[in-house]
C-alpha cells in the first residue's frame, strides 16, 4: 500500500512539474502600430484613473468633480478616436469602447442632475464589467514600425 501511495504522489509531482507555469493566453490579437497602441492604452489609463476619481468624488457627494471628470472621459473623448484606428479594431472591441464611453456620459448627466452617489456607483460597476470583458477578450500588440531610408 505505502508503494502505491509513494508511486501515486512520484507521478503527481512530475505531473505538475510539467505543467506550465501559465497557462497560453487565448484573446484575440488587436494590432496597431506603436503611435496607436499609445494612444488606446492612455485612453484606458483615463477611464481607469477617471474611475477612482469617481468613486472618491462620489463618496464625498462631490458631484461637480464626479460631473468634469466622467465627462472628459464620455462622448466627446470618443469623438476623438482617429478613424484609422477605429478601422482596425475587432466588432467586438468596437462594441464594447462606446459603451464605456456613454457609460461615463451617463455618469455625468447623474451627476448634473439628481446626484445620487449610489447611482452613480452602481453605474461606474455596471460600465468596468465592459472594461473587464474587453480586457478578458483581447490584447494590444504593436506592430514593427519600418522605416524608410
Amino acid at each position: 500500500m505505502k508503494t502505491v501511495l509513494q508511486r501515486l504522489a512520484l507521478s503527481t509531482l512530475l505531473t505538475l512539474i510539467s505543467l506550465p507555469a501559465f497557462s497560453a493566453d487565448n484573446r484575440t490579437v488587436v494590432w496597431l502600430n506603436e503611435e496607436e497602441q499609445a494612444m488606446l492604452l492612455s485612453e484606458m489609463r483615463q477611464f481607469l484613473v477617471a474611475s477612482q476619481k469617481i468613486l472618491a468624488a462620489s463618496l464625498k457627494d462631490d458631484m461637480e468633480t464626479v460631473e468634469a471628470t466622467a465627462r472628459n472621459v464620455g462622448i466627446q473623448q470618443m469623438r476623438s478616436t482617429p478613424p484609422s484606428l477605429r478601422a482596425k479594431l475587432p466588432k467586438g472591441f468596437k462594441a464594447l469602447g462606446p459603451k464605456v464611453h456613454r457609460g461615463f456620459e451617463a455618469i455625468a448627466n447623474e451627476a448634473e442632475t439628481l446626484g445620487d452617489s449610489t447611482v452613480i456607483l452602481e453605474r461606474l460597476a455596471q460600465l468596468q464589467k465592459n472594461c473587464i470583458a474587453c480586457h478578458a477578450a483581447y490584447q494590444v500588440k504593436a506592430t514593427a514600425t519600418l522605416t524608410e531610408k
